[in-house]
């Protein structure tokens, strides 16, 4: 009896130390929680602190995930006993539903037992024994905010080990798994906020652009293809302003919704910024994500968004790219896929459009610059012929660049890019010189023919352009002489488009020419965006009928319809019409019979480039 006596003084010291020990340990893992870790590496690392604290505990190893799963396995284990905790597998028969990581994940309460008596123990009492394990503790946990359970488990050499030092260290490093997951949630919270669009949750445009490099080097290891789909709605800005900001970001959602209806979920779709939308397609080629384009092109049609009880009609237009048919970097292929984008709107909308090798919208300023500086923007010359006589009345001059090669790119290949770099005003000024220097000597060789040139309102906005422009028309002028009158043989095209919000400010901007003698056309009448307003506001002298409608004339009554009542209001007014795109001798007869008064197309002629004397 004294030597047990003597023992217990030591016992009482050693337990004191183990102890210590633990609260170290606790002190350490939680300094571990402030440095930037992943959250596995921290609960790993809490394993990994608590064996080596006391000699006595065999494993450590915790459970985190559903609090009612099918199985729960440990997701990380430490101790000489690991071999043990790693093939840890618990159902859910009533065996094992009666031990204590299911007790615990159930009540919340930590389970203690002794191995070798326990019942409850039976199923892991032959293997927990062979491996030196003579009492175990359960203590859950749980994520504030993650949705996630956990279990912290530990197996000590001696029975009464946890009766002697107490749960407290050991709740207190449950706590701090808690204290893990929930900065883990946290964190993940704030990196969905980084990453992702608030409205419609998608992956925004950094998030994106990230995912596009990581499958690109994916891509090039495993020489597999990708495609990048950008599509975006049509008229978007106008649903906005009719119906209001909320309607817009329900149309948003909407097409979020068919969108992600028609992907897969190894997809990965973006808001790309404002009404664009982006989706990087892995292991796709060119044909496979047409076909995906073309099925969410006509599911967003088929859902129109109601507004007030009426329906309001959504499209899209989609640009559409591969790796690596169309390009060997993220940057190439990003700016190609704008480029699709563009020619789908320029096309007319409700399209999606492939690559086509073409000129992006970086290159063609390239081009216009160098065009520019060098005098390469030249005038085509397009015949305007009066339909009762058949005689040649008029030219219209038409943007064109010479590329260095030697090719010619019509205006429909750069004029739109020219809007965008907003250097369409340095475009017209170097046509119209050159109009300008075509009259006066046309006009001294004895023929006198009108002059059309389009101008832009980015033009008129430059004053010091309008004033070079009025001098060198006074200057051709005067070398003319008496040859020329009140009216003077140029004439400006006005496009609706231009100048549809305020005709009073159209007059004001449009005097200088108007003043000097120069007349008004309005280009592509009764292309839709048509208002009287003009022929009361602005003194027109011709209208050119959009050349789709004129088209038409040959086979729709409507068409025709149409097109013998503008005649009428300009045959009252004084107006003398002229159509556009007249490509057969059937079309001009119907429109001579119609009293239209000019025309011009490939019917008459194409456009011409001359040489500059």
């Amino acid at each position: 009896m004294d030597i047990e006596k003597n023992l217990i003084p030591d016992r009482n010291l050693a337990v004191s130390g183990q102890r210590e020990a633990l609260l170290a340990a606790l002190l350490e893992a939680s300094a571990s929680l402030s440095k930037e870790q992943e959250v596995g590496a921290i609960l790993r690392s809490f394993c990994d602190a608590l064996v080596a604290a006391s000699p006595e505990i065999r494993m450590a190893w915790i459970y985190v995930g559903e609090r009612d799963p099918e199985v729960i396995r440990p997701l990380y284990v430490a101790g000489p006993a690991h071999t043990y905790a790693a093939k840890v597998a618990i159902g859910r028969d009533p065996r094992a539903m009666q031990g204590p990581a299911r007790r615990t994940l159930a009540s919340g309460r930590p389970i203690t037992l002794r191995v070798a008596s326990a019942p409850e123990f039976e199923l892991w009492r032959e293997e927990a024994l062979a491996h030196g394990i003579r009492s175990v503790v359960s203590i859950a946990f749980q994520a504030r905010g993650a949705g996630e359970a956990g279990v912290f488990a530990l197996g000590a050499g001696e029975e009464d080990y946890f009766e002697q030092l107490g749960l407290d260290a050991f709740q207190a490093f449950a706590r701090l798994c808690e204290v893990a997951l929930t900065q883990a949630a946290a964190h993940r919270q704030l990196e969905q906020l980084a990453t992702s669009d608030p409205l419609t949750g998608l992956l925004n445009r950094r998030a994106l652009e990230a995912r596009i490099a990581q499958e690109h080097a994916r891509a090039q290891r495993s020489q597999r293809p990708y495609s990048l789909l950008l599509f975006d709605l049509d008229r978007f800005k106008l649903v906005n302003d009719l119906y209001g900001h909320s309607t817009g970001d329900a149309v948003l959602v909407r097409v979020t919704e068919a969108a992600r209806a028609i992907l897969r979920q190894t997809d990965h779709l973006g808001r790309w910024g404002g009404e664009e939308f982006l989706c990087l397609m892995p292991d796709t080629d060119s044909d496979a994500a047409l076909s995906a384009a073309e099925r969410l092109r006509h599911l967003v049609m088929e859902q129109p968004i109601s507004w007030q009880g009426r329906p309001i009609p959504i499209s899209i237009s989609a640009g559409l790219v591969s790796f690596p048919l169309d390009g060997d970097t993220p940057d190439a292929l990003l700016a190609k896929v704008d480029a699709a984008l563009y020619e789908a709107k320029r096309e007319g909308r409700n399209r999606v459009r492939r690559n086509r090798g073409g000129e992006n919208i970086f290159s063609l300023a390239n081009q216009m610059e160098m065009a520019l500086h060098e005098g390469r923007i030249r005038p085509a010359y397009q015949s305007i012929v009066d339909l009762q006589s058949g005689q040649v009345v008029a030219e219209e001059a038409l943007a064109r660049l010479l590329a260095t090669d030697g090719s010619v790119l019509e205006a429909g290949r750069f004029i739109d890019a020219a809007h965008q770099l907003q250097i369409v005003h340095r475009v017209d000024h170097a046509v119209i010189r050159q109009v300008l220097q075509r009259c006066s000597l046309q006009m001294q060789s004895g023929i006198p023919l009108a002059h059309f040139v389009n101008i832009s309102t980015d033009l008129l906005r430059h004053a010091h352009l309008v004033e070079d422009l009025l001098a060198c028309a006074q200057d051709h002028c005067h070398a003319c002489g008496d040859l020329i009158g009140k009216e003077k043989p140029l004439v400006i095209e006005i496009t609706e488009r231009e100048f549809l919000e305020d005709t009073q400010r159209a007059r004001r901007i449009l005097t200088p020419f108007l003043d000097f003698g120069i007349r008004l056309a309005i280009d592509d009448f009764g292309s839709g965006y048509s208002s009287f307003r003009y022929l009361t506001d602005l003194p027109i002298s011709f209208l050119k009928l959009e050349g789709e409608l004129v088209r038409r004339v040959a086979r729709e009554e409507k068409a025709r319809i149409i097109i013998r009542r503008i005649q009428d209001i300009a045959c009252d007014l004084g107006l003398v019409t002229i159509a556009e795109y007249v490509e057969s001798a059937e079309t001009a007869a119907m429109l001579r019979d119609m009293g239209v008064n000019w025309a011009q197309g490939y019917h008459f002629g194409r456009p011409r480039l001359e040489t500059l004397p």
